[in-house]
């Protein structure tokens, strides 16, 4: 086609064959088949140019004209058509004598070595040289193409499309085939990071899936600044621009051959890998697969790892080689081919299958439980009880065998009593702060008040044996009542140790999730142990020293000598909290805290029947005894009456 302005298209249109045709006549010994898959772009460049003259704001009064040329493929005929059609047949290179119209650029394509092979020519005379054929790397040369002009899209995210696709269908073990060049090299080192990335590796043999890149993308920073500045949109939408610098990057058509009989084939576009958000959108309902199959092949190395697996490589083998080994307890894998299992938090646990987190079942000792109702009801049962015995001892309190001991500290005994009982209650139910701090310092003091009361009732019993005894004069100390500072003494050093300890390390609220699969135990941390072992060690201390002194004075002769009893309470609360330190370290979640309050309620039931329960016997059922000469003279008969 003539123009006011030519551009001259060297395209590989047919090539000649070496071998006659057996239906070829001519005798030339030539057959020359046109190549139909190049010679679209003929069509194409044509129907282009006639867009471009038929519209007035691309061109101002000229007329664009074309001049195409068969290239052929073979190295040594590459530059006869070329030279022709730039120089003239008959014309010596660089010089022509006839003026007709000279192409200003060339265009080739789509073959990029041919294009790297007509630029050698084109390079020497300037031509500019545009390529239209997919972007290859050996055309970027800034050295050896300054002329050189691609029209393709950038090509640099051709890796990752290619594993987004190997990822969609599972395949991790896969052969590669690329060319030997530059443009193989190029892509080499870039697909095999990114498949090194995810787990895919490389095999020459026994792979289902074969890989084959035969396309490369680079520009160069120069067919010239006037064609840098050239931006257009083509008839299809898209924008083309020859400037490497705005160049836009690629979107990448992902194809399936259909086959047909009689050896027909078909490219369908079934999907697209964009670059800019690495995202690839496929419909596998168009993808045909070889011939019998009717699902996506299977090319992996190892089956995939399911919900509740976690791969682990297999040694001796490639990366993508894995085993699917189970989550551990409490952790959970809730895809597929995880590398690592995730660890559920603290307030949930891991399901039978391990792929799901489950709130846990908050478990403590509560009132509606069996065990928490007995304990409950045991603690109020003994605390009414206590309280009646103090409304005994409160009506009969004139009699002598109330009197006797130190009213003033039996009286604080059962107080102190009916509290250790109540404060049982504080260790049923959901814990709290509160009622952790509570817990213990309650605990403490009480039991300090009840002990020391214990011990201050064994010490008058020994004051009052040596002030009956000749030639002593001890009367002056139960007449004053020191007895009763020894509670007092005793009480304050407990609180000082329980103000310590609330100071530096207090009791908290604190969760166990690991004890029992599935429930999380809340339950109160003892916050410093030193201290909470301080407070329970200084318990057995007088406790220790009380029975001491009661066992030291239990065959003292006195009325109403009441020593003998004051040992058993003291023998029997020893046990009960000598066997309380391992059974309560051995048990777990509520029973540990059952067996802290067993403890409590025992060892004050201890208390209540070892001292009172004889006293009561004698106030309510023998009041006859219940006289000073009376019970001395049935106590220790023979011997001569005091007056």
């Amino acid at each position: 086609m003539d123009g006011d302005v030519m551009i001259a298209g060297f395209f590989p249109l047919y090539t000649l064959g070496t071998n006659r045709s057996q239906s070829d006549d001519s005798g030339d010994g030539q057959n020359k088949p046109f190549i139909f898959n190049t010679y679209q772009f003929v069509l194409a460049l044509a129907f282009a140019i006639e867009e471009i003259n038929e519209n007035p704001h691309n061109l101002h009064n000229l007329m664009l004209g074309f001049n195409i040329c068969n290239a052929h493929m073979e190295a040594w005929k590459t530059f006869k058509n070329p030279f022709t059609s730039l120089f003239g047949k008959d014309n010596l290179p660089n010089y022509s004598c006839v003026r007709v119209s000279k192409s200003i650029a060339v265009l080739t394509g789509p073959s990029g070595l041919l294009s790297a092979q007509i630029g050698i020519l084109l390079n020497l005379y300037r031509f500019p040289q545009l390529t239209f054929g997919p972007f290859d790397h050996a055309l970027s040369d800034h050295k050896n193409f300054p002329a050189v002009y691609q029209m393709a899209s950038k090509d640099t995210s051709i890796a990752i499309a290619l594993i987004s696709l190997l990822l969609h269908f599972i395949w991790n073990w896969v052969g590669l085939l690329t060319s030997q060049d530059e443009n193989g090299l190029w892509i080499l080192p870039e697909l095999k990071e990114e498949m090194d990335k995810n787990r895919i590796c490389i095999n020459k043999s026994s792979a289902n899936v074969l890989i084959i890149h035969g396309d490369n993308e680079a520009l160069l920073d120069m067919l010239h600044s006037f064609l840098k500045n050239i931006q257009f949109h083509n008839a299809a939408g898209d924008q083309v621009t020859l400037d490497d610098k705005r160049k836009l990057e690629a979107d990448y058509d992902i194809v399936n051959i259909w086959n047909f009989p009689e050896g027909l084939e078909l490219e369908v576009k079934v999907g697209k890998f964009s670059p800019y958000a690495h995202q690839m959108s496929l419909s596998e309902d168009m993808v045909h697969w070889a011939i019998g199959n009717t699902e996506p092949i299977h090319s992996a190395c190892s089956e995939g790892c399911g919900p509740g697996y976690r791969k682990s490589p297999q040694e001796e083998k490639a990366a993508c080689c894995s085993y699917c080994t189970p989550c551990s307890a409490n952790e959970i894998a809730n895809g597929t081919d995880m590398e690592q299992c995730m660890k559920c938090p603290d307030h949930q646990y891991a399901n039978t299958e391990r792929n799901q987190c489950l709130p846990t079942d908050a478990r403590f000792l509560t009132y509606e439980e069996p065990l928490g109702m007995a304990l409950d009801c045991m603690a109020l049962f003994l605390s009414t009880l206590t309280t009646v015995v103090l409304g005994v001892f409160v009506k009969h309190k004139n009699t002598p065998i109330v009197k006797a001991n130190n009213q003033a500290l039996s009286y604080i005994l059962l107080i102190s009593l009916i509290f250790c009982f109540l404060c049982s209650l504080l260790f049923i139910g959901r814990p709290n702060n509160s009622t952790c701090i509570l817990q213990q310092t309650t605990f403490g003091v009480v039991f300090t008040v009840a002990v020391s009361a214990v011990l201050a009732k064994t010490v008058t019993v020994v004051l009052a044996f040596k002030v009956t005894s000749p030639g002593r004069r001890m009367r002056w100390l139960l007449l004053s009542g020191a007895p009763n500072f020894i509670t007092l003494i005793c009480t304050l050093i407990q609180v000082t140790l329980c103000g310590i300890w609330l100071g530096t390390s207090p009791p908290f609220i604190d969760t166990d999730a690991h004890s029992e699969h599935g429930h999380l135990i809340i339950l109160c941390n003892k916050g410093s142990l030193t201290a909470f072992y301080s407070v329970l060690g200084y318990l057995g201390f007088l406790a220790l020293v009380s029975f001491t002194l009661a066992f030291l004075a239990r065959n003292l002769p006195n009325t109403f000598n009441e020593a003998k009893f004051l040992t058993f309470s003291m023998l029997l609360f020893c046990i009960v909290w000598l066997t309380f330190l391992p059974v309560y370290h051995s048990a777990k979640r509520e029973v540990m805290v059952a067996v802290e309050i067993f403890s409590i309620l025992v060892s004050s039931a201890g208390l209540l029947g070892c001292i009172f329960a004889p006293k009561c016997y004698i106030i309510l059922l023998r009041p006859d005894r219940n006289f000073l000469l009376g019970f001395r003279d049935r106590s220790h008969p023979g011997r001569n009456t005091p007056s």
